[in-house]
């Protein structure tokens, strides 16, 4: 099984092994990503100091190796709901597994929404022939019907009433995401599911080698929402002034109420480009211009962390280590841009 339109040759993730990635710039862009503190369409931007390559290695560049292979080997043999869910979520070059892994993670904890989540973004990705967990059930629903006040899943319906060319339905689901009081795509939850899961292995590993490989992980994971809320609104041909109007209606509330930076951005972004010539436009430039502002400033308290962490001093390490964990507890509870405040 592959994805459909990938490259059958691309090298598995295990080849570079992401323990032996980074430098001291690279790994503040990394600690940022997996503290939810600057989503790739930040560090992007034009001129952000994030974007610079790093010119030193890191000095745990071997223990995150190690552990790395330590990780790797539990997933082989571990079958409880965590376990699964970060194997599934971060060994994503065999689809069929990895929705395996999604599902048994789901079904073990129905109640965990990372893992409605999880598995509802993984059975969209395009695969042939399509996972039997996917058949069997309609994922996205399956998400939408037990996170009924979040957004993100009638963002995701419309994305997918667009591919079908369901114009109704996209109109529909839209005008339903711009009345839902949150978006979240429990980002922040699983970067702190990541960091217990690291935090609990075996071994005399210093505790700054294992936020740093906590954070590649997290900078692995991808968030699926994004992408498909960023392909809203761009048919090349002219959408009816309805379609526009709510596009550009679910843009600015997911800009307003979104729980991560990458949200806010990509919902500024939705709004921007739907938004009406004139003044109307000129708010949605603006907003965006002030998101993006807000999420790189919020994501310059990871480069405080990520050089702590490189220290050669043991207080100094262990302060970065525990601002780094209070930080993701406090995101997961409360929410990225909440925390950041």
């Amino acid at each position: 099984m592959r994805r459909a339109g990938t490259d059958p040759g691309r090298p598995p993730l295990r080849g570079t092994p992401v323990a032996a990635r980074g430098t001291a710039r690279a790994l503040a862009r990394v600690l940022a990503a997996a503290l939810a503190v600057v989503p790739a369409a930040v560090s992007a931007e034009a001129g952000s100091p994030l974007a610079e390559p790093s010119p030193a290695a890191s000095r745990w560049s071997a223990q995150r190796a190690q552990m790395d292979d330590a990780m790797r080997a539990q997933w082989l043999v571990a079958t409880d709901p965590r376990t699964n869910w970060l194997a599934g979520t971060l060994d994503a070059d065999d689809p069929a597994a990895q929705v395996a892994r999604l599902a048994a993670a789901r079904v073990a904890v129905p109640a965990e929404r990372l893992f409605v989540a999880s598995l509802a973004t993984a059975c969209l990705a395009p695969v042939r022939p399509w996972p039997a967990e996917c058949d069997a059930t309609d994922r996205l629903a399956d998400w939408a019907t037990r996170d009924v006040d979040n957004g993100v899943p009638s963002l995701l319906l419309a994305d997918r009433a667009r591919q079908r060319n369901n114009a109704a339905a996209l109109l529909a689901y839209l005008e339903e995401a711009a009345q839902r009081p949150r978006f979240d795509d429990y980002r922040s939850r699983g970067a702190h599911v990541i960091w217990e899961e690291v935090r609990a292995l075996a071994g005399a590993y210093d505790p700054a080698a294992r936020a740093l490989l906590a954070a590649s992980y997290g900078a692995l994971w991808t968030p699926f929402a994004t992408g498909a809320i960023d392909a809203l609104c761009r048919d090349g041909r002219a959408p009816t002034d309805a379609i526009r109007a709510a596009c550009a209606a679910a843009g600015n509330a997911l800009a307003q109420r979104a729980a991560t930076w990458s949200l806010r951005i990509a919902g500024a972004r939705l709004a921007d480009r739907s938004a009406a010539a004139g003044p109307a436009q000129a708010v949605a430039r603006q907003q965006l211009a002030d998101v993006q502002r807000r999420a790189f400033e919020c994501a310059e308290a990871g480069n405080a962390v990520a050089a702590g962490l490189e220290s050669a001093d043991m207080a100094t390490r262990a302060r970065a280590v525990a601002q780094w964990e209070a930080r993701l507890a406090r995101d997961a509870r409360e929410g990225e841009v909440a925390a950041c405040k």
